[in-house]
Order: C-alpha cells, then structure tokens, then sequence
C-alpha cells in the first residue's frame, strides 16, 4: 500500500512532467487558443481533477471569459462570463494578487459561486492570477468534482504553471503586436530575443522558489531545471548570432558538455558538417539533456569505464535530406526499461519524433542504453 510520502513523490512527478511538456509546447505554439486549452488541459492533469479553465480578463477589467477550458458542457467556453470583483473567487484573486483556495463550496460563504460551477457539480477549487508584465491576462482555476484539500505542493505548482503561461501568453502578444507594427526584421528579432530570455529567467527563477524541503520536491526542482538550462542554451545559440539554423556539432558539444567528467574520452561525438533548423535544434538539445541525465545516473556515464558515443549523418532520399542521430551507451551497467513512462521518456520516444516529424526508438539493450531518432532536414 502507497504511504503518504509516496503519493506525494508521485504527485510531484506528474507536475513535473506537466510544467516540462507546457513548456516545451509554450515555447514552439503559434495559437494562442490552441495554447490556452492545452494549458487547461495539461493543468487538469498535473492536479488530478478533470476539469480546469482560463479565464480572460475582457477591456475594461469588469468581467472575466471563459477562454479555454477542458471538459466543460457547451456553450461554456467562449461565452460565460464571470464578474472581476471580489465577490467571485476568481476576481478576489485578479484583485488581490494571491491564490483564493475554496475546499468546500457547499460551506463556501466568502463568495457567490456562479451558477456553472454548480451544473458542473464543483465542490472545490483554486484560482490563481495569470500576470502580465502590463495588466494581468485573467485567472487560471483548477475545479474539482469532490472536495478536495490543495497543499502548499499543489500551490507552489499552480504559481509555477500560471506564471509560464503568463510569460508564454506575453510572447504571443509581443510577437503580433512587432509583426503587425513593423516590417523591419532586425527589430523583431531583438525584441523577441529580449522577450524570450526574460521569459526563461523568469521560469528559472520561479523553479528555484519551488518547494526544496523533502527529497522528492529537490528531485523536482532540479530536473525541471535541467531540461530548461538544455532548452537556454539550444535558444541562446539561435539568439546570440540572429542564427536560422545551428551547427549540429556545436549544439551537441555544448549539450554534453556538463556530462564530462575528468576523462575527456567518455563522451565521443562525430559527423560530418551539418546545420540544423532552429526548430529542430531546439528538441535535439532537450534529447541530448534527457540522454545525458540518464546516463550519468544510471548508466555508461554512472561507471568509470561507460563510453557514449554520438553520431549523425544525413541521407538522400526520394522525399529529401534525412538526419539519422544515434546515442549508444557502452561498458555501463545493464539499465532495464523505467516502471514509469515519465516526461523524460515521452520525450525521448513520442514528442522527440512528434516534434520533428520524424521517428525515434529508444532500446534498454544489455551493453547499454541505444537511441536513434531520423527526422527530415526542414526549414526552420
């Protein structure tokens, strides 16, 4: 039977795996309902409930939309709308600036519980402000069907989450606002890197504020913060030289680079001459970053005599240019495949060749850990 402390580490897992895979989706989407809804989503999932929401605050700052949601009847997403004042629990929160918990609505007596949430047989709640760097953008609320007691933990999350769509939201709007403002290139390139690089700070910054008492929260906190310090370093290559495309050795010299220990020859990488999209770029130093966490912990990287060696190479075929990338591990110890498909193994196997259009195998072979991915040489 799971004791407390393990369903706590599990909660905290599957957060981690919310944020990482919002994140990573924040940061490629173009539509900013499709981002919305798949924030709702997504948060849905990390705090267990079904439903979830994203309110807008609407011009004027007297009402709140229902913008995006999951699981919600029709004709509410898109039309209901909430009032901004205290009497709500999403405007005490817009106007305070502070999480509003309500565990019980049946004994709720700070507010006026709107009548949606009653259909939907809401019995608890949290909301939490979505900022913005000139007005806040609206709440994002978190509905459960049963009465549920939130914890700091699930607090300290829905802050992280709401402030990386905050920041993921600002991006959107900064980018059609320079898009439709000016032609000129050079200028929306500047005001996008400054925008981005805000936006990972800001991430980072929130992340290292995360919870760190227990074990399982440092676990959380440090990872999340690995796979955004591999996404940084991918995003400053493209930024530092206003660069389309990458230098593939480059970006995984600089992705395996904290994975080098005293003995330089642990880690070999070779191919030939090869300039990825920054697109694709941006996805094969978050692989590298997963491969290289996994093997410092438990593979050809954990033991003295464990050699990685990277390659690639690039094909011709009817359709285009193929890149083939294989990682393969040697003279660690035997690694069995995880009890668990986490982020980190999603994107190794579904995202990484969802993202790149492409195909990617992940094998726990008995000389070591072996991953190939083959994606087309696209644009970027």
């Amino acid at each position: 039977m799971a004791t407390d402390e393990d369903q706590t580490a599990e909660r905290l897992r599957r957060q981690q795996d919310v944020l990482a895979e919002f994140g990573l989706h924040a940061f490629r989407s173009r539509d900013l309902d499709e981002l919305l809804n798949h924030a709702a989503e997504l948060v849905a999932e990390g705090c267990d409930v079904r439903r979830a929401k994203v309110l807008e605050l609407l011009p004027g700052g007297k009402e709140l939309l229902v913008r995006a949601g999951v699981n919600w009847n029709p004709g509410v997403v898109g039309h209901v709308r909430f009032g901004a004042d205290g009497d709500s629990p999403a405007g005490y929160a817009l106007g305070h600036h502070e999480p509003v918990i309500s565990s019980d609505l049946d004994t709720e007596t700070r507010f006026k519980i709107p009548a949606v949430l009653i259909e939907h047989g809401i019995r608890s709640m949290v909301n939490v402000i979505i900022a913005g760097e000139n007005g806040p953008f609206g709440v994002l609320e978190v509905d459960a069907a049963r009465k549920r007691e939130f914890d700091i933990h699930d607090i300290s999350f829905l802050r992280n989450y709401a402030n990386l769509l905050a920041a993921a939201v600002e991006r959107h709007r900064t980018h059609n606002a320079l898009a439709e403002a000016t032609r000129d290139q050079s200028v929306l390139i500047q005001e996008l890197e400054h925008r981005v690089k805000n936006m990972l700070s800001l991430v980072q910054s929130l992340a290292n504020q995360t919870i760190a008492d227990e074990p399982a929260a440092r676990v959380f906190r440090d990872t999340f913060l690995g796979r955004l310090q591999a996404l940084a370093q991918a995003e400053n290559l493209v930024l530092d030289g206003h660069a389309q495309e990458i230098e593939l050795e480059q970006l995984v010299r600089r992705s395996i680079e904290p994975f080098e220990a005293a003995d330089a020859g642990a880690l070999i990488a070779e191919g030939p001459p090869l300039r990825l999209p920054a697109r694709s770029a941006r996805i094969i130093a978050l692989v590298l970053h997963e491969l290289g966490t996994n093997a410092t912990k438990h593979g050809a990287l954990s033991v003295p005599e464990g050699r990685v060696r990277i390659s690639w190479q690039v094909e011709d075929r009817a359709e285009g240019r193929q890149v083939r990338l294989r990682w393969r591990e040697e003279g660690g110890p035997e690694v069995p495949p995880p009890d668990r498909r986490g982020f980190g193994t999603r994107l190794l196997t579904n995202l990484a060749g969802y993202e790149l259009d492409g195909q990617a195998e992940l094998k726990h072979a008995v000389g070591g850990l072996e991953y190939r991915i083959a994606f087309p040489l696209g644009d970027g």
